[in-house]
């Protein structure tokens, strides 16, 4: 964005930005993480327009909770400390991943910086750390005095000189009133607190409107509506200001400082032909979306998917082909012209100053669960487009708290299932691809996808069942034999994964992480089909459809079919017995293939509630060999139970003994 805003200035002056930090709730350490990755964000040169006037951060406190209101004064003093000269140099010095106040947070506590700050005899320093003493305190200590500029008194055989203690409390008192918080604040409906004193810095502002939690079925969309038109203040300006482009960063998230950087480019084009006659204009782009990157500590083992990898890095590039991918909430940014009811032509369809059609045909969609899913529908059916940003090893923002229990992870996956469901049945076909403006024919076809893609579950559940049921009744699921039916499926499946396969190769995608994907989809199918009959009965009773939030989905399921697929191998081998090995060796194959492929889909999520681990390849190796040889055992033994004089071991059972004999033999000989 520095280099586009050199070449033409009016592209800076047009890129005004707020960022929406819509909080309900969150843990404090959290929102504490989120705040430090907004106020850092890296700006461009706007001419005689300072920092503050081009960005600001807005706060969007649905809980009304006076510890944010500390937590962001607390961050934005801080962020004043980090571009004093000194500590900017300090933490240059220090080789800090940013000199600012992200930089100067992350130094201090991940990287030596609590101790090494004695290196250096700076005033200023101690005073930022002292801060950040006590913001580690109020976001661990929410419930207590909700000072975070108190100090707890210290034991008298540990005391400083009274002439030091006095200077740190001066410190805190000077921080205290220079940010103009009463102690005995109270925070009311439609509060707001401005923070606006430093010029270098974005503008922050905390905001809890008048009526939090509304609608009930998207209070996010409400939330940050609440900020895009007055609502709360009709004969006000809207806490965006001036804002062009608003920025969704959700709470659990932190973005990284060059984010802006890196996005904001897309929404402008290049008009003519390169060179002095060339001039930049908006592009028809509504919103630009990035991929959620997680820490690096869960990507070796995500057994819930958060990763997401066919999503951000196969699937989603796709779709940015032709303009086409849809938004997914957090680390997306919005043209606010198109938000307000102008379609990709500069004509208007909605009028923004009629307040009842908020939420409905301006602003963020709140009429079904998933309003960025929604939004991005409405945007392509007025024209608009979308754009991706998602470079190899970039990562434009980081997760803070990921869910890291079956039970989180169902329930996010349920809202998300259920919010597709409701766009079918409360929009139809019609809103998702038949009517509208849509750019190409390919936005009619994607956004039918996100509108019914959770019928898939459908056959994906079946192949989790065909193991038991086969191994149960004994019947084949399709009436063929087994040779011919692989003769034809084996092709299927191989094209089907082929382009995953070569889409994940081309962007250098981590093939586990892939796996894991389909591994997380298959033991989640249960609740796709379960997020469509909830809504379908929801629907069938008329009643409304805010009312899905009290659905809960069951973890029973994923537990109840792992162990089916046991039983059906314990039914396989009792029809052996009774059908002997030659009559059953293929059915009894076609089970034991299938449901151990069913077991290694569902094994991540299983043993992460279980708390088992996966064993290692030397374990493995005996559990194969028991395996192994029990089943031979057990066949050969099923397989005479049909005789009724001695006869030798079926020719079958001989040899896969015979192989077991020879292989151990090599190992042997080869060690």
């Amino acid at each position: 964005m520095d280099q586009l805003a050199l070449t033409d200035v009016s592209v800076a002056y047009n890129a005004r930005v707020s960022i929406f930090l819509p909080t309900a709730g969150e843990r404090l350490d959290i929102v504490m993480l989120a705040l430090l990755g907004c106020i850092s964000q890296r700006m461009w040169a706007c001419g005689k327009r300072t920092k503050s006037e081009v960005l600001k951060v807005l706060v969007l406190d649905e809980k009304r909770r006076k510890g944010v209101l500390q937590m962001a004064a607390a961050v934005y003093a801080l962020g004043t400390l980090a571009r004093i000269p000194s500590i900017v140099n300090i933490l240059r010095a220090e080789n800090a991943v940013s000199p600012d106040a992200k930089g100067l947070f992350d130094w201090w506590k991940n990287g030596g910086g609590h101790t090494r700050r004695h290196l250096y005899n700076d005033s200023h320093l101690n005073q930022a750390c002292h801060l950040m003493e006590y913001m580690q305190k109020l976001a661990t200590n929410e419930d207590g005095d909700g000072n975070i500029f108190s100090l707890t008194d210290m034991p008298e055989d540990i005391r400083l000189p009274d002439e030091k203690r006095k200077v740190i409390q001066k410190i805190a008192a000077t921080m205290l009133q220079v940010l103009s918080i009463p102690p005995d604040l109270k925070i009311t409906a439609a509060y707001i607190h401005k923070f606006s004193s430093n010029p270098t810095l974005p503008t922050l502002i905390y905001y809890s409107r008048r009526d939090p939690g509304t609608p009930r079925v998207s209070p996010k969309a409400g939330n940050m509506n609440s900020a895009i038109f007055p609502i709360d203040y009709p004969d006000s300006e809207p806490l965006i200001g001036d804002s062009t482009i608003v920025a969704v960063n959700d709470c659990r998230h932190q973005l990284q400082p060059n984010f802006l950087q890196r996005t904001v480019p897309y929404f402008f084009k290049l008009q003519g032909n390169h060179g002095e006659s060339g001039q930049y204009t908006w592009d028809k782009v509504a919103f630009v979306q990035t991929p959620q990157r997680f820490p690096a500590e869960i990507s070796k083992d995500d057994p819930l998917g958060n990763h997401a990898a066919v999503q951000y890095d196969v699937i989603n590039h796709g779709k940015d082909g032709i303009g086409a991918v849809s938004s997914s909430g957090h680390g997306s940014l919005w043209r606010v012209e198109a938000l307000k009811g102008i379609d990709a032509e500069g004509k208007r369809y909605a009028n923004a100053s009629e307040r009842s059609q908020v939420g409905a045909t301006i602003g963020f969609r709140s009429e079904m669960l998933v309003e960025d899913t929604h939004t991005s529908i409405d945007m392509f059916r007025h024209g608009w487009t979308s754009r991706y940003v998602n470079e190899p090893g970039e990562h434009l923002s980081m997760c803070t708290h990921q869910p890291d229990s079956i039970q989180w992870r169902i329930k996010q996956v349920l809202r998300w299932h259920q919010g597709a469901v409701q766009l079918l049945f409360y929009k139809g076909i019609t809103y998702t691809s038949l009517g509208g403006q849509f750019p190409t024919i390919w936005h009619r076809i994607y956004a039918f996808d996100q509108a019914t893609y959770y019928l898939q579950a459908i056959p994906g559940y079946i192949l989790l069942l065909m193991p038991i049921i086969y191994g149960l009744t004994g019947k084949s699921p399709f009436d063929t034999q087994v040779a011919d039916f692989f003769l034809f499926f084996t092709p299927f499946m191989i094209t089907a994964m082929l382009p995953t396969l070569i889409s994940g190769n081309w962007r250098g995608v981590d093939s586990d992480k892939l796996q894991r994907d389909e591994q997380v989809w298959l033991s989640t199918t249960y609740v796709q089909i379960y997020a469509f009959f909830s809504m379908l009965t929801t629907s069938l009773c008329c009643q409304k459809h805010e009312n899905a939030w009290a659905v809960k989905a069951p973890t029973w399921p994923l537990f109840a079919v792992f162990i089916g697929e046991f039983i059906g191998i314990g039914g396989a081998l009792f029809w052996v017995g009774k059908y002997t090995f030659e009559d059953w060796s293929q059915n009894l194959l076609s089970v034991l293939g299938s449901a151990m492929l069913a077991l290694f889909a569902l094994w991540p999520m299983v043993a992460l509630q279980m708390g088992w681990k996966m064993p290692s390849a030397y374990h493995m190796k005996v559990i194969a060999w028991t395996v192994l040889g029990i089943l031979i055992v057990v066949i050969d033994f099923l397989g005479n139970l049909n005789y009724v004089d001695e006869q030798p071991v079926s020719a079958v059972s001989y040899g896969l003994a015979q192989m077991s004999v020879r292989y151990q033999q090599f190992i042997s000989i080869g060690s």
